[in-house]
């Protein structure tokens, strides 16, 4: 997190790194979007996985955290995931894709949570909570809740995104003397 007394001189690679985290916030907005527009319209339950991935990916590779330890722990669920999902995609095997969503959502989770004290605002934490319970009824019948479901997450994805590209690039980084290497 950023110390709004302390502004970061950044290079390219550190612009470069917090652009591409906010396009994965980005990204992840048009995929739950798109499931709850699928599930809501269309009436069928299809989560597009790929685009998924590629927002796990940017976010999770370009992830500004000081804590190694938690740093680590994100980001060995991305890579999971996207083992698991590229696993799903080769062999079709659906408890692959559950497993890949799992990992994605508790990557998705974990960020939520870190941007809850980056923006002092409590309820984001909630969105974990949310994903949760948005994975447990993709195994029940109940489609336009999963939907509406969908649409909350996206809802939420997108305040964060459009907060994220609002505020100035060194607030991603925080003070380098803080990072654990």
């Amino acid at each position: 997190m950023a110390d709004v007394g302390h502004q970061e001189q950044l290079d390219t690679i550190d612009r470069i790194s917090v652009s591409l985290y906010r396009v994965g916030w980005l990204l992840l907005c048009f995929s739950f979007a798109a499931a709850a527009y699928k599930a809501l319209v269309l009436g069928v339950m299809w989560q597009p996985l790929w685009l998924l991935a590629a927002a796990i990916a940017l976010q999770a590779f370009n992830l500004h955290l000081y804590s190694k330890a938690i740093r680590y722990l994100v980001q060995g669920a991305a890579w999971l995931g996207l083992w698991l999902a590229m696993a799903f995609y080769l062999w079709h095997w659906p408890v692959l894709s559950h497993a890949a969503l799992a990992c994605f959502y508790l990557v998705v989770g974990a960020l939520a949570f870190k941007e809850s004290f980056c923006f002092q605002l409590g309820w984001l934490r909630w969105l974990g909570v949310l994903l949760i319970v948005d994975y447990l009824l993709r195994f029940s019948p109940w489609l336009s809740l999963r939907g509406l479901l969908l649409l909350s997450i996206a809802a939420l994805a997108i305040y964060i995104a459009y907060q994220k590209c609002r505020q100035p690039m060194h607030y991603d980084i925080g003070k380098r003397e803080n990072y654990q290497i």
